[in-house]
């Protein structure tokens, strides 16, 4: 870089703090400091200190610090967020197709051959026929056959119409262009963080069961008044300040050290 000499006659010289001052650009509705003022900070509306942040050592921290705007829901967005993060049943859907291609590959060698004069029988299906003729439909393996198969369609029909467990849980953003999901360990970890920041709490862990939020605090105090309802206030501020799609009730089992 190359640094340009001063200038005598103008008295000054040359610094980078100089020039930084000299290019700074005034923010609309913002106030220009003059010389030997300190710039003023100009708030901009809706934004504030991130969940889960903490301020500097020494800092106070005073009430007036608004808590982060809830996401307006938007169905359409809470929708697509659920579409994208549905489980795909991947492991299902596999073993099925691979039994029925299984089955489709049989019948079709069965058939084709059969009808060239040359049948594989790779199934004994002469010995199967004669057995379904004489057999009678209230006869006990009819009945337990057709019991698996029934369970077996059943179950088929059960996944997929019951969602499973998400690898990510739904964010609401209030748009349907925007989906956003958080890890369900990153999810837990959060809130074990707003749990542990309650005053007279050494350390806390938090497990989802289904769609609640089982918090297990650990606290030194003897008389521990109040503190169970204000780790389920902080955990639950917490909730609300992440935006899940779903709703995560709160419970807490405070125990001794």
């Amino acid at each position: 870089m190359t640094v340009p000499p001063s200038d005598p006659s103008s008295g000054s010289s040359w610094s980078p703090a100089r020039e930084a001052e000299d290019d700074t650009v005034p923010i609309p509705g913002s106030q220009v400091p003059t010389s030997g003022e300190r710039p003023v900070p100009v708030p901009v509306p809706g934004t504030g200190p991130a969940p889960g942040t903490s301020t500097a050592p020494g800092a106070e921290v005073t009430e007036e610090t608004a808590p982060p705007a809830r996401v307006p829901r938007n169905h359409a967005a809470d929708r697509a967020a659920v579409r994208a993060f549905r489980p795909r049943r991947v492991v299902p859907a596999v073993i099925t197709a691979v039994l029925m291609t299984a089955l489709g590959v049989v019948v079709a060698a069965e058939v084709i051959s059969a009808l060239l004069g040359r049948p594989l029988r790779w199934t004994p299906y002469d010995r199967m026929l004669s057995w379904a003729s004489t057999t009678r439909w209230d006869d006990s393996r009819v009945l337990f056959g057709a019991g698996v198969v029934a369970l077996l369609g059943l179950l088929l029909v059960l996944l997929a119409l019951i969602p499973g467990r998400p690898r990510l849980i739904p964010v609401r953003t209030g748009d349907p262009e925007l989906i956003i999901g958080m890890q369900p360990k990153g999810f837990t970890r959060a809130l074990t963080h707003a749990a542990e920041q309650v005053p007279g709490i050494d350390r806390a862990r938090v497990r989802l069961r289904g769609r609640t939020a089982e918090v297990t605090a650990h606290s030194p105090l003897r008389e521990p008044a109040g503190l169970t309802e204000a780790v389920q206030r902080a955990v639950t501020t917490r909730i609300a300040a992440l935006g899940p799609l779903k709703d995560y009730p709160v419970r807490v089992r405070l125990r001794g050290d």
